[in-house]
């Protein structure tokens, strides 16, 4: 179904990620649907704003959100998006038990990879913005990682590091296209919303858009990290003496 031992281009990696959710549709957003349909009921009822809301939450709701979201529904849709992938790569269907119960198992180490990295970027971010970025690219595949070689969260940094290295630019591109698309979707959608920000069709709508964009957004993900091992591969043996 897809060769995981291949680099890709941008085009390519996109390419790849939709030919996978148009293969397993039903897969993909039963796992996103898991943990963001709890996630944003669980939002709308500590603040009684739905996924188009947030304008008027306090400063501390909001942080306590985000901390909720990068330090498990994040680490948790990532290891299950990557875990299929895993299996479709070894010419094995999916199911869905299965790949819930991979994601769980890894979740703890995933979360902690997760968590230390978001930390470390927030803090590049409030030094000097720069160095922000650069750690965000450095640590993008970090929660594929830890689901996938099960090292340990340290282990998991210092392995997106070696991924990453030399393949910023890479990164940067198809992380801007995919947060362009992503965050014009939801504000063209929210922009035609309707019912208010906690009406039924607004949470509805809003789960829903929630939903895909995080299942497309871990799936791009998933094939950028099997895009980075191969390019790894590659080198090594471009670099070996046997080849010179």
């Amino acid at each position: 179904m897809i060769d995981l031992d291949r680099g890709r281009s941008i085009s390519e990696i996109l390419r790849a990620t939709l030919a996978l959710y148009r293969a397993f549709p039903c897969l993909f957003l039963i796992l996103a649907a898991a943990v963001i349909v709890p996630y944003d009921l669980v939002v709308l009822a500590a603040t009684g704003q739905g996924p188009f809301g947030g304008a008027h939450e306090s400063f501390g709701v909001r942080q306590l959100l985000n901390v909720l979201s990068f330090s498990l529904v994040t680490p948790l849709i990532s290891a299950l998006h990557v875990h299929a992938v895993v299996m479709i790569g070894q010419s094995r269907r999916p199911r869905l038990a299965e790949v819930a119960i991979l994601g769980m198992r890894v979740l703890p180490v995933v979360s902690a990879a997760e968590i230390m990295a978001n930390i470390g970027i927030l803090l590049g971010f409030v030094a000097l913005i720069l160095p922000g970025i650069f750690l965000a690219l450095r640590w993008s595949v970090v929660a594929q990682s830890a689901a996938v070689e099960h090292d340990g969260w340290l282990l998991a940094l210092r392995r997106s590091r070696m991924l990453t290295a030399d393949h910023y630019g890479h990164i940067f591109g198809l992380s801007f296209v995919v947060g362009a698309l992503t965050v014009g979707s939801r504000l063209g959608v929210a922009a035609v919303a309707y019912g208010g920000t906690s009406g039924a069709p607004s949470v509805t709508l809003g789960i829903a858009v929630d939903t895909i964009l995080a299942s497309l957004s871990a799936l791009t993900l998933a094939v950028l990290y099997f895009d980075l091992r191969a390019r790894e591969a590659e080198r090594a043996v471009v670099d070996s003496p046997s080849s010179r």
